[in-house]
């Protein structure tokens, strides 16, 4: 038999929209962010990045992102860590509301908000990814 937590009969239900407003500014990366729910190993986020701005550029060693553009537009810029601190850049992908896409661990990333209104971002990712696994890159694309 499994050992579990108790569980409530009910979901609890939460408004990503309410929870964004309680978002907490990520000096790091340059957003702001919530977790709207999940637990320790996974969650989905919100995330707001303000108009004509990036993402500072990173990677996580251990797990997949999936992210949700829910409205705006801008660009995804992906590479692959080659020697010592050079990146091997792709060109960068257009995204915009509705877009939905993968960054691999390992996989590093920079998205762009090119638009004049916040951008909207769900991410389903570990927690340690806000944490101790994520690791900033000194190249920019």
């Amino acid at each position: 038999m499994l050992n579990r937590t108790p569980m409530s009969s009910r979901p609890e239900i939460r408004n990503i929209l309410k929870r964004l407003k309680n978002a907490r500014a990520d000096p790091a990366v340059g957003i702001h962010i919530v977790k709207v729910t999940g637990d320790d190993a996974l969650g989905l986020y919100v995330a707001e990045l303000g108009p004509h701005s990036s993402v500072t550029a990173h990677y996580h060693q251990a797990g997949s992102e999936i992210y949700q553009i829910a409205d705006g537009e801008g660009k995804i810029q992906t590479g692959i860590p080659s020697s010592g601190d050079l990146i091997t850049w792709n060109s960068p992908d257009d995204v915009k509301k509705g877009d939905c896409f993968t960054i691999k661990e390992g996989q590093v990333h920079q998205l762009e908000n090119t638009g004049s209104l916040p951008m909207i971002i769900l991410i389903v990712c570990p927690a340690d990814h806000l944490g101790h696994d994520r690791f900033m890159v000194r190249e920019a694309p």
